[in-house]
């Protein structure tokens, strides 16, 4: 099942706002301290290791996974 991207968007978004540009593993760290769902924790493994650049980027990343719904 895909994750909501408002809640991948309230757990991420307080680093896009810091300017970070985190990787992967720092967002799927970020989710397991969190304690995520099981839907946020897989969408934010489906990414590449490159750092993410924006929040829009990570938007679209997942988008393209098929990792978020509404």
């Amino acid at each position: 099942m895909a994750a909501k991207w408002s809640d991948v968007e309230v757990l991420v978004k307080p680093w896009f706002d810091q300017g970070l540009q985190p990787d992967r593993q720092e967002l799927v760290d970020l989710a397991f301290k969190e304690d995520a769902s099981d839907d946020v924790i897989d969408a934010l493994d489906s990414l590449n290791g490159k750092p993410v650049p924006s929040l829009e980027s990570l938007k679209e990343q997942l988008a393209k996974n098929g990792q978020i719904g509404a």
